[in-house]
């Protein structure tokens, strides 16, 4: 049995009620069942997202509940917003957790009491994947943070659990989401947070398709800093994180586009509208979502549109490395060992505009030709390669380098592993000077920012890099020739020569 609380403020009781379970509930706990709970402020802010709904009484639901702070938040929301009846579906699997939330929606009950207005709940300590409330119930509202994992396709239930909205096992979240989208009734609202790695990528790319055409995106909340947002959790949140609101079969021209540094700035954020079609790209079948943080990345988007092609139609292609090193380790021995063996080449091997191996460095190592080493080595000759991974807070998000077949020309065959991209010509011979225009578009600051507005992930993978807006190959071909008169790499430099060649505005 909880305590009796009793402060002024119910939202007071509400928050105490979290902190007692949070400090009752060890972290790796939580994240065995990818719980990461709401503070206040943030809850708060994500029910002010909220209109009020076109019913007498409004239907909430929440996926993933938690303490309930966020039905705690919304439903004093929807009261500051004139409902009067309101009643709430809560779902929550983990059963340690339902006496706190239990109390935490009388506290809300015996608000509206206060005020002669009505609020019901029901807490169902279910599985809210696989209940699929959406089959039987319809509602007005959501605003969840739901849990996020990835599960194994072939044993876990979750696996086709929403086969009949999409396509694919993303994400545990995705789930949650699209099951929301499908409960809401026409005009029904839902205010998610979540990683922002749904708005890009082939891995999503289906519920992508089904979110957006379900629901239009009214606005998008990004954070400048990925640990600043979660309440006890910041050490172990790694991903980049977005408040999105969606509203059921709506249609708009514009969407909101909201940015801050962290939770604490959130109601002095930043505020853009921006036509839908530079947010949800129109131009290919992948439905990216891109999100500029300020009126200059959005700037930048927009003169990035203005390229005269994309990536693959330029005539360039672009895979990742086919070294999978944890599956390959019988193939991979150390640098001094040159015996049918090829040099091996990972992310510490490029770096702008140099992609070297020297067998000095002590990551150094070689790729042995065993039999069937054919699947995992390349022809040698010239490349550009491009590393897979980097930090949402590192610098730069694309690293290039060039590398050429004369560095080894004495080998048929090279190796790259999967932490790096290689990047070629579909038809013919990748040139030096090619070569050299490719690694100076990367590695400069405008094709490094146009890339973050379209990718949050950590990683830099191959199908963003296809759909890019992307220079003509003789433009490529004409900023190589520029690059190679310098005697080293200058970024200052690199980006007058790039910028000069596109016809870019100064984007520093």
């Amino acid at each position: 049995m909880l305590q009796q609380l009793s402060f002024s403020d119910p939202m007071d009781d509400v928050l105490e009620l979290q902190s007692m379970y949070l400090r009752s509930k060890p972290l790796e706990d939580r994240k065995a069942l990818g719980q990461f709970f709401t503070g206040p402020v943030v809850a708060k802010y994500m029910a002010s997202m909220l209109h009020k709904p076109k019913v007498k009484e409004v239907r909430i639901l929440d996926a993933g509940a938690g303490t309930g702070i966020l039905t705690a938040s919304t439903a004093v929301q929807l009261l500051e917003l004139g409902c009067k009846v309101v009643h709430a579906v809560l779902y929550e699997l983990d059963s340690s957790v339902i006496t706190h939330l239990n109390q935490t929606m009388k506290v809300i009950e015996n608000l509206y009491q206060s005020k002669k207005c009505e609020f019901t709940f029901e807490v169902r300590n279910s599985d809210f994947v696989l209940d699929r409330p959406d089959k039987t119930e319809s509602f007005d509202v959501s605003v969840i943070n739901p849990p996020y994992f990835k599960y194994n396709v072939k044993t876990s239930p979750y696996a086709k659990a929403v086969s009949d909205l999409y396509s694919g096992d993303p994400n545990i979240y995705a789930s949650f989401m699209a099951i929301v989208a499908a409960s809401l009734n026409e005009g029904g609202q839902m205010v998610a947070i979540t990683p922002r790695s749904f708005t890009n990528g082939l891995y999503f790319k289906n519920f992508r398709g089904y979110l957006l055409g379900a629901t239009a995106i009214e606005s998008i909340h990004i954070f400048k800093h990925r640990d600043r947002v979660f309440k006890n959790d910041a050490d172990k949140v790694l991903q980049e994180n977005i408040i999105c609101k969606f509203v059921k079969t709506a249609n708009y021209e514009t969407v909101e586009v909201r940015a801050s540094d962290c939770d604490s700035s959130l109601t002095s954020a930043t505020i853009q509208n921006y036509p839908v079609e530079l947010i949800v790209d129109p131009s290919n079948d992948q439905r990216l979502i891109r999100i500029p943080e300020s009126l200059t990345e959005a700037n930048l988007l927009k003169q990035a549109e203005q390229l005269e092609s994309t990536f693959t139609d330029s005539g360039y292609f672009i895979s990742t490395g086919p070294v999978v090193e944890h599956r390959t380790r019988n193939f991979i021995v150390s640098a001094d060992n040159q015996s049918n063996t090829v040099p091996l080449y990972r992310p510490h091997n490029v770096t702008p505009y140099a992609a070297l191996w020297t067998g000095e460095n002590k990551k150094d190592v070689r790729f042995e030709l065993q039999e069937q080493h054919e699947k995992h080595t390349l022809t040698n000759k010239n490349y550009v390669l491009l590393k897979r991974f980097s930090s949402k807070d590192e610098k730069r998000r694309l690293v290039c380098g060039v590398y050429l077949a004369k560095y080894f020309e004495n080998l048929e065959l090279i190796g790259f592993g999967n932490k790096v991209n290689y990047i070629g010509v579909k038809s013919g011979e990748l040139t030096k000077k090619e070569a050299y225009g490719l690694s100076a578009i990367f590695n400069g600051s405008f094709f490094d920012r146009y890339f973050r507005c379209i990718s949050g992930n950590t990683q830099v993978n191959a199908t963003e890099i296809r759909v890019m807006r992307f220079p003509t190959r003789d433009q490529v071909k004409a900023i190589g020739e520029e690059v190679l008169k310098l005697k080293a790499f200058d970024a200052d430099q690199n980006n007058i020569i790039v910028n000069r060649v596109l016809k870019i505005k100064d984007t520093v």
